[in-house]
């Protein structure tokens, strides 16, 4: 029998222990580390975080080097969930660890959510929570945060797959007023070949998510060490509730609207200088309205926004877009009654600090230049709005079919940029510009188009400087306007044409047009800013028609056109005496010609009833030369149709503008129908007018406010009317004083000077004119003879001596030399038909009667008419003394002061003589009233017969005892007075 060999104990066997190891490891990762995670896990939540956590189940499988973590949650001490998972699968690459690298080759983690809260002061709960667990070791982690950064390299870690599926990020933000939460679900990300090290090269990624439709997607490569990627972004229907959450406090406005779309290519490294790269960026907005933080309604709105082809270079400091494109924007700009601006308000407050920040950086400086260009940025299928309420009625303006297209823009703000704009501003208006801009120092150069402009909707502007109404207009512009900007004052030239067109003004609150035209052409035209000049080659005015209204009050319906702007006219006026003479002004105003065809104006008087109308038509002619630089002149020529068949012509010369300068001007007026003056008429005479022409020629000087004219009035053929009743119609026989002022032919030609102050509110020259003419007439009407004897040879009487002649006492005989009077008499009555001469005759009593009595003395003493005056006295004296006495002589003789020193003239005295030796001599009373008679009797006989006057102008009148008398040193005559009627 053999011999068998003694076996080992089982305990001694290395497989055994390794067996036994085996079980142990697979007893301790199977179970006891599982065990031992699901309670480690909330405790340490709880002691790092703070957290109250638990975990459903944890599988590890020791040998595939697997973890399994099922459903994780975690709340924070207010009982809100802060963390969990669905599901967490880690795969360790155990070999790898023998290369003293730390890899995973899968980490996949199922339904992730994590709660982040933004709180106030911008801190995060995440970081609160670990904070205060952490509070005690703060010094010691920042000590060993220190260490490790000592420490140098990193350790190896590499991971061949990161996957995040089903995620879900939810942000709470409590920093505003309003909390706000964001939900970003879900979230996808997709990590490969991510490592710390450099040779097993870059990893790719991929990233999504999404907040209810706006989704994130982020895609490309990254390496760790040196850290760098490579990658594109997009960004697709990010809502503007998204962005603007965050963006409200730095916004100068609230947006209402919007969606935002970026996408771009990017690369990034760490390896040296940090750098930052981003090419084929698009950023796309839709659907964007915004408003005031104090208004309820949006006041812009902007279809699509987009910038195209955007590149970015951090290092370089560079910024490339190729296009900026803005389509259908509709914004409503304001102005309130303060003149703020509403998309400037929020600014206003800021215009200060911003001021202070450039102050700084341009103290500052900088060591390199930050680089940028637009390739093109274009504005289209626009509309601006304009409602201005800063004026006494507020304005609104439209800008439609906006088009802007400017570009390349770049950093070097004095490379000129070219610019092209298109607009209107109505139905038919159009607005265009084209040209080029520079910003440092800024610069315009523009070709400029306006066609048709309505020129009502600025009636609200124009009502600020002038109380008239713009019923319609249109204005058409075409030019080359350049502007620059010169320290300290801003230049610039326009060089081009304007016209208005179909141009209807009338008087604020008045219905009735005050000023049209057809058109109005302004070529060329040229104007410099500073120093300030406006030169216009030609204006030419077509059918301008002016409507003038001298209303009730005496006003007219051009007087305070211009509103008064409170500006110190005295500070004007001394400004303006302080130029010497023949110094150019401030501002130089020319032009060369102004031309005028088929104007025509209507004037209108209401200060008479009926209202006088006069129309001018077919007016035309020229005004060369209008300036306001000295000593240079306007020369006048217009010409044209008054009334319905009249002419009148304009000539003369307009003195300097602005300037005391003289102005001489000249006015033929002809073939105008008086029966057009009849209104005129009616009120200052009583009167109307039913024919005849008037001729006018003026001849008007002013220097300076001071007015000579020369009024030469010729009226043909006037004939008055029916009665007209007028208060203000002067109280004389008005046929009687027109039919003086006739000549022969039935012309009436006088001449009416005329002078005074224009600067006086009381002259006026119509007025003037108006009342020297009535004047006159006045005179010639209550001083018939007087005006006679000033229009016509009367052999030299006065016409007061014409107006009457002288008999002998007590004799149907005129005196000697009043004969020539009726010859010159007669000669004016033949020449003016209309003229009726009143025969009175008429004795005066006391001399008539003397003489009465005296022929019978004289026929008892035998004196005739042929005893000189001396021998008649003589004789009579001897016959006071016969019948008297001595003593009587004397006595009348002291009673007339008759001495030797003292005597009274031979026909007092005769007179005195005769009286005394008469007066017991009575006389029949008839006898004087035959001689009344007798007299005029043979004034009427004499005209009639032996000068020819028709009786139908010859009237005699019943007789009168007033007649005056006449003593001259040689005789002693009964004055008889003619009376002067008209038919």
């Amino acid at each position: 029998m053999p011999d068998t060999a003694t076996r080992k104990p089982v305990y001694k066997m290395v497989t055994f222990w390794l067996a036994l190891l085996l079980v142990v490891y697979a007893l301790a990762g199977f179970l006891l580390l599982p065990w031992w995670l699901e309670r480690q896990v909330p405790e340490q939540l709880q002691s790092q975080m703070g957290w109250q956590g638990d975990v459903e189940d944890i599988d590890i499988n020791p040998f595939f080097m697997t973890v399994d973590i099922e459903q994780l949650q975690a709340n924070d001490s207010e009982g809100t969930q802060v963390l969990s998972f669905q599901a967490l699968h880690a795969d360790l690459a155990f070999w790898r660890l023998f290369t003293g690298t730390i890899a995973l080759e899968v980490i996949q983690l199922q339904q992730p959510f994590v709660r982040v809260d933004l709180l106030e002061g911008y801190g995060v709960n995440l970081v609160r929570d670990w904070n205060q667990q952490h509070a005690d070791k703060a010094a010691e982690n920042a000590q060993t945060t220190e260490a490790d950064s000592e420490d140098g390299e990193p350790p190896n870690l590499y991971f061949a797959e990161i996957r995040i599926e089903q995620g879900q990020v939810q942000l709470r933000d409590f920093t505003k007023e309003q909390p706000e939460t964001f939900n970003i679900q879900p979230l996808n990300l997709t990590l490969n070949d991510l490592a710390t090290f450099s040779e097993d090269g870059t990893s790719d990624y991929t990233l999504s998510a999404a907040i209810g439709e706006q989704q994130i997607d982020w895609q490309g490569d990254l390496g760790l060490i040196p850290f760098h990627s490579n990658g594109r972004i997009e960004l697709s229907n990010i809502e503007y509730s998204t962005i603007w959450h965050f963006a409200a406090p730095y916004a100068p406005y609230v947006v209402t609207n919007g969606t935002l779309s970026l996408t771009t290519d990017y690369a990034m490294s760490s390896e040296g200088d940090f750098a930052l790269i981003t090419r084929n960026g698009q950023i796309r907005i839709q659907d964007l309205s915004a408003r005031l933080a104090d208004a309820d309604e949006p006041y812009a709105t902007l279809a699509t926004a987009a910038a195209n082809d955007i590149n970015f270079d951090l290092n370089a400091l560079s910024l490339d877009i190729g296009s900026v494109d803005l389509d259908q924007l509709d914004a409503d700009i304001s102005r309130n009654s303060e003149g703020v601006v509403n998309v400037a308000a929020p600014f206003m407050g800021a215009e200060q600090e911003t001021e202070n920040d450039e102050a700084s950086q341009n103290q500052q400086g900088s060591d390199s230049e930050f680089r940028w260009s637009i390739g093109s940025v274009r504005l289209g299928d626009s509309q601006v709005d304009w409602h201005d309420e800063a004026l006494a009625t507020p304005a609104d303006l439209a800008l439609s079919g906006l088009n802007i297209e400017i570009g390349p823009l770049t950093h070097a703000l004095g490379e000129p940029v070219p610019y092209q704009l298109d607009a209107n501003t109505g139905e038919n208006s159009k607005l265009s510009a084209r040209g080029q801009i520079t910003m440092l120092p800024f610069t315009l150069e523009s070709v400029l188009t306006l066609n048709s402009i309505a020129l009502p909707q600025f009636q609200p502007y124009i009502q600020e400087y002038a109380n008239i109404v713009l019923n319609s207009g249109q204005l058409d512009v075409e030019g080359n306007l350049d502007i620059d900007t010169q320290d300290p004052t801003l230049t610039g030239t326009f060089s081009g044409t304007g016209t208005v067109t179909n141009l209807e003004i009338a008087r604020e609150g008045r219905s009735d047009k005050l000023l049209s035209w057809s058109s109005l052409v302004l070529n060329p035209i040229e104007l410099n800013l500073d120093p300030g000049r406006l030169e216009i080659g030609t204006v030419t005015l077509t059918d301008p028609d002016a409507n003038i209204i001298r209303l009730e009050d005496g006003s007219t319906n051009l007087s305070n056109l211009m509103v008064d702007s409170g500006s110190d006219e005295s500070e004007e006026e001394g400004a303006s005496d302080e130029r010497e003479d023949g110094e150019r002004p401030e501002f130089i105003f020319r032009t060369g010609s102004i031309q005028i065809e088929s104007g025509g104006f209507d004037f209108a008087d209401r200060t008479v009833d009926p209202v006088f109308t006069l129309r001018a038509r077919e007016l035309a002619g020229t005004i060369s030369g209008l300036t306001n630089i000295p000593p240079q002149q306007a020369s006048v020529r217009l010409n044209g149709q008054i009334g319905e068949r009249g002419s009148v012509e304009v000539t003369g010369s307009i003195g300097t503008l602005g300037e005391a300068d003289k102005t001489e001007l000249k006015l033929q007026l002809d073939n105008l129908a008086m029966a057009e003056l009849s209104p005129y008429f009616g009120k200052y005479l009583g009167y109307g007018v039913d024919s005849g022409k008037l001729r006018l020629d003026l001849d008007y000087t002013l220097n300076g406010a001071q007015l000579d004219a020369a009024n030469h009035i010729v009226m043909d053929q006037l004939a008055l009317g029916q009665p007209v009743q007028s208060d203000q119609a002067i109280d004389a026989p008005i046929k009687l004083g027109l039919n003086l002022l006739r000549n022969g032919n039935g012309v009436i030609d006088i001449n009416l000077p005329v002078s005074g102050n224009l600067d006086d509110p009381k002259f006026r020259v119509s007025q003037v004119v108006m009342s020297a003419f009535v004047n006159l007439l006045a005179k010639a009407a209550t001083s018939p003879f007087t005006m006679l004897g000033s229009i016509v040879d009367l052999a030299g009487f006065s016409g007061e001596e014409l107006g009457k002649v002288g008999f002998v006492p007590g004799e149907a005989t005129l005196a000697s030399g009043e004969e020539k009077k009726l010859e010159a008499l007669a000669s004016a009555l033949s020449e003016r038909k209309d003229l009726l001469l009143n025969v009175r005759g008429a004795v005066a009593p006391d001399l008539d009667g003397l003489a009465l009595k005296s022929q019978r003395m004289n026929t008892s003493l035998d004196l005739t008419n042929d005893t000189p005056r001396r021998e008649r006295i003589r004789i009579l004296e001897n016959h006071l003394t016969s019948t008297q006495g001595e003593a009587a002589l004397q006595n009348l003789q002291q009673t007339n002061n008759q001495t030797t020193e003292a005597r009274m003239s031979d026909a007092r005295w005769l007179e005195t003589l005769t009286r005394e030796l008469t007066r017991d001599v009575q006389i029949p009373p008839e006898e004087l009233d035959r001689l009344a008679k007798q007299r005029g009797t043979l004034l009427f006989q004499r005209l009639s017969e032996d000068y020819d006057i028709a009786e139908d102008q010859l009237f005699q009148l019943a007789p009168s005892q007033d007649a005056e008398t006449q003593l001259t040193a040689e005789t002693i005559q009964v004055i008889v007075p003619f009376a002067m009627d008209s038919r």
